[in-house]
């Protein structure tokens, strides 16, 4: 597969390889599309949760609980509470 690319993307890539990090522009670009993979999975998790809370918050009892419960809640979680 060939690619075209904008001058200001060549300049990125540049920049990268010039900073030391990567050795070739394939390196560059497959951590840009690593990246790019793990922004759109995070996406996903993200609505699936919002999906979730929007449905809990439709049962009876549960609409008084509020986001910042619930985020202190994961947290007390994360920290082992």
């Amino acid at each position: 597969m060939n690619l075209v690319l904008k001058v200001e993307i060549e300049k990125l890539i540049k920049s990268q390889l010039n900073s030391g990090k990567y050795e070739t522009a394939e390196e560059v670009m497959w951590e840009a599309l690593r990246l790019l993979e793990e922004r759109n999975r995070r996406e996903a998790i993200s609505q699936k949760v919002k999906d979730l809370f929007d449905r809990t918050q439709a049962l009876p009892g549960v609409a008084d609980i509020t986001e910042e419960e619930i985020a202190a809640e994961i947290e007390a979680y994360r920290r082992g509470e």
